[in-house]
C-alpha cells in the first residue's frame, strides 16, 4: 500500500464529513491507499458518523479522551499501512487529484512533501489569509529544498519509515504549534530533504480574524516557542529572537543598542497603532512586513513572558 492518509478530528464533523468524502473520491487506485482518521473524543457525532461510513479505505482510530495533536498523529502513523504517511487537517478541502499529486511530488526519491494550502476566498479575511498563504514555502519557487522551520502538517506527506526513524512527534508539545516545526527541523538535520508541490493544492476553510490569529500567536510563543528554542538553539536566530533578546547560543547579529530600539517598536503603543490599520485594512492586501512585525511581537511577547515565569 503507498498511502496512508492521517487526519486527527476534535469538534469538526461537517469539515471531517465533507474531506472524508473528497478522500474516498480520488483518482487513485482504491485498493493503494487508506484513510486514518483518529477522532480525539469529540461530542458532535463524528464517531458514529465514522463507525457508520462504510468504506473498506477507512480506519476510524476512536478515542475516549482528548488528546493533542502529536499524540493523536502518532497513534494515526503507528497504526497505518501506507510507505508514504499524508498529513491533511480535516478543515481542507481537496481536488479529486490530490494523492496522485503528493506520488508526483515523491518521484521516486526519499524525501518530505509540503504541499500548498491556501485559505478559501473570503473578502472579510483577505489581508490575514493572503499574509498566511505566503508564508513557508509559499516564498520559495518550487522544488526547492525547504528549511525545516517550513515544514508544516496541514497538508504534507512523508514515507512512514523515515518518521518512526526519527522518533514521530514530540508530544511535549501540547499547546497549539511547534510540533511540526520540530518535527522539520529534526527532518532537516538527519538529512531527509523537504520540498514544496504547489501541484498538492488544499483549500483551508477555517478562518480567524487577525485579533484571533495574533492572540494564537502569542499563546504559541509562550507555550511551544521555549521548548523549541531548547531543542533547536538555532531556532533563537532564525525566529528572529535575537532582534529583541540577547543570544545565548550564538554572537549576536545585533548590537544591544539595536535591540533597545527593536523592543522600543515593539512597545504597546506602536504595536496597537499597526494592529488597528491593519484591521482597518483587512480587507486588502497588505504588506508582508506588517503581518512579520505583528507576529514577532507577539511571539517574542509569549516567549518572555514563558521565560520570565521559569526563571
Amino acid at each position: 500500500m503507498t498511502f496512508s492518509v492521517v487526519v486527527i478530528s476534535f469538534r469538526q464533523r461537517a469539515f471531517i464529513e465533507r474531506l472524508v468524502t473528497q478522500l474516498v473520491d480520488q483518482d487513485y487506485p482504491p485498493d493503494d491507499y487508506e484513510i486514518v482518521v483518529v477522532e480525539c473524543a469529540s461530542a458532535d457525532g463524528t464517531a458514529e458518523w465514522l463507525t457508520a461510513h462504510a468504506d473498506s479505505r477507512l480506519l476510524p482510530i476512536l478515542l475516549t479522551e482528548p488528546c493533542n495533536r502529536s499524540t493523536a498523529r502518532n497513534r494515526g502513523i503507528r497504526e497505518s499501512r501506507g510507505e508514504i504517511i499524508v498529513m491533511i487537517d480535516g478543515d481542507h478541502t481537496i481536488e479529486c487529484n490530490f494523492l496522485q499529486a503528493h506520488l508526483a511530488a515523491h518521484a521516486g526519491r526519499c524525501c518530505a512533501v509540503v504541499g500548498k494550502s491556501v485559505f478559501a476566498d473570503n473578502t472579510e479575511y483577505r489581508a490575514i489569509s493572503t499574509y498566511l498563504d505566503g508564508s513557508g514555502a509559499g516564498k520559495l519557487p518550487p522544488n526547492t529544498a525547504l528549511p525545516g522551520r517550513y515544514f508544516l502538517t496541514r497538508n504534507c506527506s512523508v514515507p512512514r519509515q523515515v518518521l518512526l526513524d526519527i522518533g514521530l512527534f514530540d508530544e511535549s508539545f501540547d499547546r497549539w504549534g511547534g510540533e511540526d516545526l520540530d518535527l522539520g527541523v529534526r527532518l532537516e538535520a538527519q538529512g531527509v530533504p523537504i520540498y514544496g508541490a504547489p501541484q498538492a493544492l488544499a483549500v483551508h476553510h477555517h478562518f480567524r480574524t487577525i485579533h484571533e490569529v495574533l492572540r494564537v500567536v502569542e499563546a504559541y510563543g509562550e507555550g511551544s516557542v521555549p521548548r523549541l528554542v531548547e531543542k533547536h538553539p538555532q531556532l533563537f536566530r532564525e525566529l528572529n529572537l535575537d532582534w529583541l533578546y540577547p543570544n545565548p547560543y550564538e554572537n549576536d547579529r545585533h548590537s544591544a543598542s539595536g535591540r533597545t530600539l527593536h523592543r522600543a517598536l515593539c512597545a504597546d503603543v506602536v504595536y496597537s497603532f499597526v494592529l488597528s490599520i491593519a484591521h482597518r485594512l483587512r480587507r486588502r492586501i497588505l504588506p508582508r512586513s506588517v503581518f512579520d512585525y505583528l507576529h514577532l511581537r507577539q511571539y517574542s511577547r509569549g516567549f518572555a513572558r514563558a521565560v520570565s515565569v521559569r526563571k
